[in-house]
């Protein structure tokens, strides 16, 4: 079991500057998110713990109750809204891949038959490209796109699952 601590000047740290609500409703700081990716991007072991540290003169129960539940909140909720978008973008990959295959084929089966009219030697035209196409734009998906989906979705996995905690530094 590991844990991953960073060091905080002040609450802010974790907030967006622009946003000036209470911080149970606050924006998370990209900057926060930045370091929360580097600082787990070269651990092995799974983190357990997440431990903010900050000034004990600076701390204030309430407000780390409110911040903790907001922080985890939020990285439940972005876990499954990039859940939902790689099941999305896996589905189109696999559609795109399987209606390549289709038009592939039916280019195939025209030019089989050799087809002496106009309108299907311009039909074979158009669906070969488009095969190739639909096959290629599914393999650049699921060979590329879908493999940073799935770190997207992991790391916030990760940061739902953990405790989070406060400590004076």
């Amino acid at each position: 079991m590991a844990e991953l601590s960073l060091w905080l000047d002040y609450y802010d740290d974790i907030y967006s500057d622009f946003d000036s609500r209470h911080y149970g409703k606050r924006r998370i700081s990209d900057d926060f998110l930045f370091e929360l990716r580097n600082a787990l991007k070269y651990k092995e072991e799974w983190t357990n713990d997440l431990i903010l540290l900050l000034p004990a003169d600076k701390r204030q129960d309430m407000d780390e109750k409110m911040i903790a539940a907001s922080l985890k909140d939020f990285f439940t909720s972005m876990y499954h809204n990039n859940a939902d978008k790689c099941r999305r973008k896996l589905n189109r990959g696999i559609i795109f891949g399987i209606t390549g295959i289709i038009v592939m084929i039916i280019n195939a089966i025209i030019a089989f038959k050799e087809a002496q009219s106009f309108a299907l030697v311009t039909l074979r035209v158009v669906l070969e490209p488009a095969g190739w196409f639909l096959l290629w734009a599914s393999f650049d998906f699921l060979f590329y796109n879908w493999q940073e989906l799935k770190k997207e979705r992991d790391f916030f996995n990760e940061l739902a699952e953990m405790n989070i905690h406060f400590k004076s530094s």
